[in-house]
């Protein structure tokens, strides 16, 4: 548990405020600061998820650190462990994400104490899902090295408890990072991040489990710090909750969208859904998943841009039509921005593999997600999150592959 405390001392991409740890030369060490992980906000959000048609549970939560104390305002915990807990007729089915959650109303995580001993399976301690944590937006993977703990750069594949699952990331044009001293970017995959994080996190996550009505709780453990003379350490816990008054879905997206290359980097995708009431926002997920080789992307010297590679749009719900412009691929600060998928030409030609692969897929939802997500709630501790109807509600749609020419 000792080495596991350190973890909280990890920087990670989430950030955290600094810390540190007492040691018998405190004498001869510069002074320090340390940050009471209690000192931070939980939000949590229920809702239904309509997942091509299936009804199940859909979550948000935001948890993240106050100012002052030595805290950074908006940082992310980086290790917690949460628990949801439904109404009675809540019930979790036997999936192989599930562990002894499966037959219970509860969603569960653990805090991971010995590496050797790990906690029962659950749904958020598992070796499909790995050990879960609340953090600065939705449910995520932690990622263990040795005995440090630290969240992960990609989210969770979703739903939980469903055979097909997609990964929903933000990328551009609707999710770019700000314009820093370093110049202005094109999407966190432009050389100025860490190679793993692929874009940015939409909050969601959803459950393929029957919602049924009532209130939802959310409990989060957090480790508080370690007496260096026994070993022993502490915790906190936060709690929210929430709220399902209806289970009727929103608008089922039954119809994957589909893409047309314009032969040019670009083209045109069709949403193949017509939305539905209470909807506020909908986003389309472009993946270029490449041309089914280990060649970098189409961008221009030195970036290597390895796939997948996500971009998002963000549409009026019920749009018929995006376009996907030619030339917003992947560059460095000041670079110019090579083509948005790369075309057989860019991929060898004649002798090439053609063009590159392209998987479609959307969802649409009733609150404020844009405004509450990153990078626009930088440092913002507790975001406003706006719901349509009282409750957190996604509809998401199938997967469609494609190519480019």
């Amino acid at each position: 548990m000792k080495k596991l405390a350190l973890g909280l001392c990890l920087i990670a991409a989430l950030a955290l405020g600094a810390c540190s740890q007492q040691s018998a030369q405190s004498a001869l060490e510069p002074a320090y600061s340390s940050c009471n992980p209690l000192n931070s906000t939980l939000q949590f959000y229920a809702g239904t998820a309509n997942v091509a048609g299936v009804t199940g549970l859909n979550t948000l939560v935001t948890l993240r650190q106050n100012a002052g104390a030595n805290c950074t305002a908006g940082a992310s915990l980086l290790v917690d462990a949460p628990t949801i807990t439904g109404p009675a007729g809540f019930t979790v089915p036997a999936a192989a994400d599930a562990g002894g959650d499966a037959g219970t109303n509860k969603i569960s995580g653990s805090i991971v104490t010995s590496l050797l001993t790990p906690p029962a399976a659950s749904t958020f301690n598992n070796t499909t899902t790995g050990n879960g944590l609340a953090t600065s937006y939705g449910f995520m993977p932690s990622v263990q090295q040795s005995s440090l703990t630290g969240p992960s750069l990609q989210p969770y594949a979703l739903p939980f408890y469903a055979g097909t699952k997609l990964t929903y990331i933000g990328g551009p044009p609707a999710f770019v990072p700000p314009a820093d001293s370093g110049g202005t970017h094109t999407s966190t995959r432009d050389g100025t991040f860490p190679s793993g994080y692929l874009g940015y996190v939409l909050g969601f996550v959803d459950f393929q489990a029957p919602p049924v009505a009532g209130s939802y709780g959310l409990s989060v453990t957090i480790p508080t710090g370690q007496n260096l003379q026994s070993g022993n350490s502490s915790y906190g816990t936060e709690t929210a909750a929430s709220s399902i008054t209806h289970v009727a879905p929103l608008a089922t997206w039954a119809a994957a969208p589909t893409f047309v290359s314009d032969g040019t980097g670009g083209g045109t995708i069709t949403t193949n859904f017509a939305g539905g009431a209470g909807l506020t926002e909908e986003y389309i997920e472009l993946v270029d998943m490449g041309p089914g080789t280990t060649a970098s992307a189409c961008t221009a010297n030195p970036l290597v841009v390895t796939y997948p590679i996500y971009y998002t749009f963000k549409v009026a719900p019920g749009t018929a039509t995006v376009t996907v412009p030619d030339n917003i691929g992947p560059a460095q600060p000041g670079k110019t921005q090579g083509h948005t998928l790369c075309t057989a030409a860019d991929n060898g030609g004649a002798t090439g593999p053609g063009g590159d692969a392209v998987t479609l897929y959307g969802f649409a939802v009733d609150y404020s997600l844009f405004s509450s997500a990153f990078p626009q709630s930088n440092g913002n501790p507790a975001p406003t999150i706006t719901l349509n109807a009282g409750q957190a509600d996604v509809t998401t749609s199938p997967s469609n592959a494609t190519s480019t020419e």
